[in-house]
């Protein structure tokens, strides 16, 4: 007996709710189907070019159906002029062909971005927002240039504060062997591993000589002859950024790597 009431009060609520959404739905169809200030000159523009509906123009534009609305109803103002030029594309105008047949209908209080403004007006305005994007991708240069800067030294920090000891160690002991040295340089292969740069070839490798990887000492090097890395090149995928150097002979007393 105690769910009756419940179930009553729902009920209420129920189609009191339902009411509003159908008086919501009422209304938003006015709204949609109000005459606007340029329905007259789109509509007609819309059939020459077998636009249906509102909601197709828009699509066809790329603009939402609120900005199209605002559009219809004189309210341009504040639309961007890259929407403004986005709808004289679905529409098959240029935007000259735009200003003309919005102009005689725009208001002295609705001026339009580019109706309201005169050609030297529009230079200005162009000519600062060219000088901007200088200006941004100056200073997004500046800042790329530094990061790259900042992370090379931290690749190399190992080998940068190592070097100037060792280099002088070699100068005061000529004898020293080469392979004590050989480790210092390993932050370097860090550095084009990290750049997804590839080696191409070892040292003393003998190779079938390509011209695509290889660059020979001489011009008369065939492709297929079997030659020897003199010194190697690099690649990034697909794209050779330096061809291994290579000749047809080893320097006297190297013998061929395998």
């Amino acid at each position: 007996m105690t769910e009756e009431p419940n179930l009553i009060g729902f009920g209420w609520v129920l189609s009191l709710v339902l009411f509003i959404i159908i008086l919501y739905l009422l209304e938003a169809g006015n709204i949609e189907n109000q005459q606007l200030k340029y329905d007259a000159l789109l509509g007609d523009r819309m059939k020459q070019l077998g636009l249906i509906h509102w909601k197709q123009l828009a699509q066809t534009a790329g603009i939402s159906t609120l900005r199209l609305r605002q559009i219809r109803s004189g309210a341009i103002g504040n639309i961007p002029w890259r929407e403004l030029r986005q709808l004289a594309q679905a529409l098959k105008w240029s935007m000259g062909e735009l200003e003309q047949q919005l102009e005689p209908l725009a208001t002295p209080s609705e001026p339009l971005p580019l109706v309201g403004n005169s050609n030297s007006e529009l230079e200005t305005q162009l000519r600062q927002q060219c000088q901007r994007l200088r200006e941004e991708l100056e200073e997004q240069k500046s800042q790329l240039w530094e990061s790259f800067c900042q992370f090379t030294f931290e690749e190399l920090q190992t080998l940068l504060t190592n070097y100037p000891t060792a280099a002088e160690m070699a100068r005061l002991k000529p004898d020293l062997p080469a392979k004590n040295l050989t480790a210092l340089f390993a932050p370097l292969n860090n550095l084009l591993e990290n750049w997804g740069y590839e080696p191409i070839g070892h040292p003393w490798e003998a190779v079938a000589y390509n011209p695509q990887f290889h660059q020979g000492d001489c011009d008369e090097i065939q492709p297929g002859e079997v030659v020897y890395i003199r010194f190697v090149g690099y690649r990034q995928g697909d794209r050779i950024l330096s061809p291994a150097k290579v000749s047809r002979t080893l320097p006297s007393g190297i013998k061929p790597s395998s």
